[in-house]
């Protein structure tokens, strides 16, 4: 009796089955299954359609189900596929960037956590994404295998960088452009998402006119309590701009552990001179092994070149004040290092980024270059821009290197260590002319395209602010 009641039930569910499989009116809508095809101008992530799943078992029945966006996707007859192709660029929309995330969401993305958080590749791109792609050295993508149908949600990021915008439609089995105006990263939080930064001005280095010029809105550089995504310090020894009178010293940042922990990335541009920094050094430290994100220039070194200093290391050998070029006004010709994969991505992209003829290809024209480090420790640190001044001003130089942290993360499972934050030191910065300290900030910033060797830190800015992993290696989403 139990026998007949286990065929009797197997045979009602296979008719049911079988009648809501032929409920298709004899339309074929194109699509992947049966089913009611969607209203495709209702939410992305509400959709009422369920078609057929195409897996079966070993008895002929049907076990798998697509969800929501997935029950979109189409398969292309001769190998043709449905792709979506663009370019991504800085706020801007003028310079081109690498390595970013470009995906489909399948739900809606989550919210990111401010502040230094050990994140690991991948963690970040949330939404259950159904087909990813990465920008290559010319910032350019293509994603494959797309959605079918209207308004399907797109999202780009680059670490907490985020801009979530819709394709109006996309056919299916074509390639769809997308114009660039869609496809930058957010100037200011209403269009989107910008990590939360923190700059301590320094009088050799106006960095934070770069942030203006790499496109982002004034608005958004405010100071602490503000409604400013990047909240604006005056250096601690020898500042540079500030907005008023009222602008905190930068001690009131890493001063306070708490306080730095509630950015996720610093900027600590040069002050002109090797300063005492013990005011923040071991705040620093901690900051940056939790997964923080520190940029410094020049005779900043000092956050990390000091006695007994954790990073020391970091360096082969710091030679501070050694011979350079400063005054020549034709500057120098870093040379950049492709042995490894983002050093290559590096010199491609700076020719697709627009440099000069005075960059080619594998060169980087500095202007008010600095010599303080000879080498990068390679168990620790990458070399990105070397030079050689000659042994009669102490010979080769680092102009740019980067390091993550923990320096001695332990490993996992497969012996790849756990790295949580990332560290840029490069010992040439923006040229001085590029700020008039006299005013105060935003106008004290000169206007004007980039120069070559504020695209390389714009570049590195953007590195910086994406997941870390180890230089070695292509990365991955």
């Amino acid at each position: 009796m139990k026998f007949c009641t286990i065929v009797f039930s197997s045979l009602f569910l296979f008719l049911v089955l079988v009648a809501v499989g032929c409920d298709n009116s004899g339309r074929d809508d194109g699509s992947r299954g049966g089913g009611k095809k969607p209203d495709m101008a209702s939410s992305p992530y509400d959709l009422a359609w369920t078609p057929l799943p195409s897996g079966t078992d070993d008895a002929g029945m049907q076990q798998s189900q697509c969800v929501n966006l997935q029950c979109q996707q189409q398969v292309c007859s001769g190998g043709g596929d449905t792709t979506v192709t663009g370019s991504v660029y800085d706020p801007a929309g003028t310079t081109p960037l690498y390595n970013v995330i470009v995906y489909v969401p399948n739900s809606s993305p989550a919210p990111f956590t401010t502040g230094a958080t050990c994140d690991q590749c991948g963690a970040l791109a949330s939404g259950d994404p159904i087909t990813t792609a990465l920008t290559d050295n010319k910032g350019q993508f293509t994603l494959k295998n797309v959605p079918v149908g209207s308004n399907i949600p797109l999202v780009i990021q680059l670490g907490k960088w985020r801009t979530q915008t819709t394709i109006p439609s996309v056919p299916a089995c074509v390639s769809t452009p997308l114009d660039a105006g869609a496809t930058s990263l957010p100037k200011n939080h209403t269009l989107g998402d910008i990590p939360k930064m923190a700059i301590a001005t320094g009088s050799a280095d106006p960095f934070e006119c770069l942030l203006l010029k790499m496109g982002v809105d004034a608005s958004e550089i405010t100071e602490p309590g503000g409604t400013g995504r990047i909240s604006f310090y005056k250096g601690e020894h020898s500042p540079g701009t500030t907005i008023s009178a009222q602008t905190p010293s930068a001690t009131q940042l890493y001063g306070n552990l708490t306080t730095l922990m509630q950015y996720d990335v610093v900027m600590l541009p040069c002050e002109g001179g090797e300063y005492d920094q013990s005011t923040g050094r071991d705040n620093i430290g901690a900051y940056v092994n939790a997964g923080g994100r520190v940029f410094t220039t020049h005779y900043s070194y000092d956050w990390w070149h000091y006695t007994n200093s954790p990073f020391e290391k970091v360096g082969m050998i710091w030679s501070p004040e050694l011979g350079d070029n400063y005054n020549n006004a034709a500057g120098i010709q870093g040379v950049l290092n492709t042995s490894f994969p983002k050093g290559m991505a590096f010199a491609q992209w700076l020719i697709a980024a627009g440099v000069s003829a005075a960059s080619p290809m594998g060169q980087l024209n500095i202007i008010q270059d600095r010599h303080d480090i000879t080498g990068a420790n390679p168990m620790y640190a990458q070399e990105w821009i070397t030079y050689d001044y000659g042994s009669n001003k102490g010979g080769k130089g680092v102009q740019h290197m980067t390091f993550n942290t923990p320096l001695d993360a332990p490993p996992d499972d497969m012996g790849v260590p756990q790295y949580c934050g990332r560290a840029v030191y490069s010992d040439f910065h923006v040229a001085q002319a590029e700020a008039d300290k006299s005013k105060p900030f935003p106008t004290a910033c000169q206007s004007g395209p980039l120069t070559d060797q504020e695209k390389a830190l714009v570049f590195m800015l953007f590195d910086l602010s994406s997941c870390v992993q180890s230089d070695q290696t292509n990365p991955i989403p």
